[in-house]
């Protein structure tokens, strides 16, 4: 349907969300309204997917079930408008002829509520279904949409908790991963690689002389330069790769590639996004790198950055400027 607007498949997965709270709530709505079946529906890249299907519906509304985007089904509306929708008796409207949900499941009465995320994008709907002509009341209706109003808050909870999880796994001051989103990243990374046969390099990469630049032009310089070298890091790098600041003025990336992983042409790039990233000072670096074997145990993260990062230092030794 043009306009159709699937908001909540940005949102990813739900696996989180209280089902049986959620079984509970539609089992219930059809008590309140006297009809057969109740929905907790998502707007997914399939097309309208029943999530929740209350405990006597009939059975080709399956949780799982879907109807694609071209269907004209009446929780497309909702979804599409973004606003409630009362259908009383769809045999009145000529726009339901070719609406399966009628024309063959005989559900003649549709009260629909959009459920949203936080930010007002369409996640899906909760809705009741009769297959008779219906005249419900605002009061009843005025039920459904605060048990509507139930599902978003579960939304919004959920939305936030996600948030604080993905804002708890990156570096505030650089925006790249942090310890803990990389160690995190790492495993299931190097796990994925193991499985396709893929080479991975670490690096350990630090800031030549960082303590002297905090000394002589302060710390909000020193941040800046911070944020500038993640910045050029992540330019550097393939989004399938890892960048994180483990730690003051040191950086870890993880490479991989199917082929032997070209590291010069890793280091090309970084000097060319330091030129464009540096708002004044280019700042000079050391760097270490470990090779990665595709039999490479994650839970060695560890050891291969003590290698690194040895690596690194010996090169600090050898070059007082750069590698």
């Amino acid at each position: 349907m043009s306009g159709y607007k699937y908001g909540s498949c940005y949102y990813g997965k739900i696996e989180d969300v209280d089902w049986e709270r959620w079984q509970k709530l539609v089992d219930m709505i059809v008590l309140l309204f006297d009809a057969p079946a109740a929905f907790v529906t998502q707007a997914t890249t399939n097309g309208i997917e029943v999530l929740v299907a209350s405990e006597k519906a009939p059975s080709q509304y399956y949780p799982g079930a879907y109807s694609d985007k071209n269907t004209n089904v009446y929780c497309h509306q909702v979804v599409q408008s973004n606003q409630m929708m009362y259908v009383a008796d769809a045999s009145e409207d000529e726009k339901w002829s070719d609406n399966p949900e009628y024309t063959e499941d005989q559900f003649s009465s549709y009260l629909g509520y959009p459920i949203q995320w936080p930010d007002g994008n369409s996640f899906g709907t909760l809705c009741v279904m009769d297959q008779r002509p219906t005249d419900y009341s605002d009061k009843l209706m005025t039920v459904l949409s605060f048990l509507r109003d139930t599902i978003n808050s579960d939304l919004a909870y959920l939305y936030k908790a996600n948030q604080l999880k993905v804002e708890s796994r990156f570096d505030e001051l650089t925006k790249a991963l942090n310890r803990r989103g990389f160690t995190e990243s790492f495993e299931r990374h190097i796990s994925l690689s193991n499985s396709f046969n893929r080479s991975s390099v670490l690096m350990y990469l630090d800031i030549d002389g960082f303590k002297a630049i905090n000394d002589q032009w302060g710390h909000s310089v020193g941040d800046q330069i911070l944020k500038d070298f993640a910045t050029a890091l992540l330019k550097s790098v393939r989004k399938s790769d890892l960048v994180a600041r483990w730690g003051g003025d040191e950086f870890v990336v993880l490479l991989d590639s199917e082929q032997e992983v070209d590291k010069s042409r890793f280091v090309e790039r970084l000097d060319e996004s330091l030129k464009t990233s540096c708002q004044e000072h280019i700042p000079q670096y050391s760097i270490g790198s470990v090779e990665l074997a595709s039999n490479t145990d994650p839970s060695k993260l560890t050891d291969f950055l003590c290698k690194a990062d040895a690596a690194m230092y010996d090169n600090k030794s050898l070059n007082k400027t750069k590698r």
